[in-house]
């Protein structure tokens, strides 16, 4: 088998004579192409000559999105990607992409196809599932043309809907109270995960996997380091996704209190279940009586209910943690100190997130400044 190099335009390519068609005699040439260097093409054309000769070669020209998309997976989201993830793009994969353009050949792809998803797709999905669904097929060429399989990433010429920020309620002082007394009158399991919702900002999963071993009640520090998912029917501890998710939150007296009361009531419930009792997860903040595990889901089904039951609006779990938040910087809080609790890697989004609150705080802010400036010159000014 032959092959050489050569340059064309601004790149560099390799050609390679694999043999003659067998009908016509013609020889048949294999082009390697899009190479910013001579270095890059030789090593390419070096390791085709080796696929070609040991049998594993395989020709991308024949090969499907459908196919691409299944060797993906397998090869790198099983790989690199959480469980939760996997399921999630496995879904998208299967329900979206293989129906609309799995069978179109993935040389023959074209952004028009991907475009022409987003807009089907937009009349039924939101806009932000269909951003995600763009991340995913973007990740997905993206590792194509790296592996070789294509030049380019047709994704990358393509316009996906723009994400809208989404619109949440949060609870008023008087509405908290009404929920947390409501909670500790019936001695419900959830008083402790909502106080943590609430006072911390932690997420649902993060409130479920929080263990004792990462509770320092004396110094009132907890670190986040898990989260408690339900993956394919089973609940999963697993490690949180991000750096910026592995973080400290301090905890103000009251709530250290609290969870002082509900550990020795834990200790208690070990000793009144006997051999009933989980003792699995006695580690585990957030359990049942017996020591079972809290579900992320039960918690999202149940709190609705409870809202229900008392009247009160009708917000998601998830909007504590914007009720946290928003008190905070209502409070004067640093938008930093706030983005850190709520473990957001980068500070814009949290600025971004709470961007409605951010004018009052300007203009209490210039009050307060104003206060302070005029107090010992407010008598002279006037006279």
């Amino acid at each position: 088998m032959r092959g050489h190099i050569r340059k064309r335009g601004k790149k560099w390519c390799a050609i390679v004579d694999v043999g003659n068609d067998p009908v016509t005699g013609k020889r048949k040439q294999k082009w390697l192409s899009g190479f910013n260097t001579k270095k890059e093409a030789e090593a390419a054309l070096a390791e085709f000559i080796q696929q070609y000769n040991s049998g594993s070669y395989i020709d991308h020209k024949g090969i499907t999105v459908s196919d691409y998309l299944d060797k993906w997976f397998h090869d790198y989201v099983e790989i690199k990607l959480a469980p939760r993830t996997q399921s999630r793009y496995l879904g998208i994969i299967n329900n979206y992409f293989i129906p609309e353009f799995g069978h179109i050949k993935l040389s023959d792809l074209k952004p028009f196809h991907i475009q022409n998803h987003y807009s089907k797709a937009i009349e039924n999905l939101s806009h932000a599932t269909v951003l995600y669904h763009h991340r995913v097929i973007h990740k997905a060429l993206k590792m194509a043309v790296k592996w070789q399989y294509l030049v380019h990433n047709p994704a990358d010429n393509v316009e996906p809907p723009s994400a809208k920020r989404k619109d949440f309620t949060i609870l008023s002082i008087e509405q908290i109270d009404t929920l947390l007394q409501y909670l500790k009158e019936k001695n419900h399991v959830l008083y402790i995960p909502i106080v943590l919702a609430i006072m911390t900002g932690m997420r649902r999963g993060e409130i479920c996997g929080l263990q004792w071993q990462d509770v320092d009640l004396d110094s009132g520090l907890i670190q986040i380091k898990h989260q408690l998912q339900r993956i394919n029917g089973e609940l999963i501890l697993r490690e949180t996704k991000t750096a910026g998710s592995r973080r400290p939150i301090a905890l103000d007296d009251i709530t250290i209190s609290l969870l002082k009361a509900h550990r020795q009531e834990q200790r208690e419930n070990r000793i009144f279940f006997g051999p009933a009792y989980q003792i699995e997860n006695f580690d585990y903040v957030c359990t049942w009586p017996d020591g079972k595990l809290i579900d992320p889901d039960y918690i999202t089904h149940s709190f609705s209910k409870i809202l229900k039951t008392l009247n009160l609006p009708s917000v998601r779990f998830h909007d504590l943690r914007h009720t946290s938040a928003t008190m905070l910087l209502k409070a004067g809080i640093n938008p930093k100190v706030v983005s850190e609790r709520l473990g957001h890697t980068d500070i814009r989004i949290t600025l971004n997130t709470y961007s409605h609150v951010l004018p009052n705080m300007q203009k209490e802010a210039a009050q307060k400044l104003a206060e302070n400036v005029f107090i010992k010159t407010a008598n002279k000014l006037q006279t």
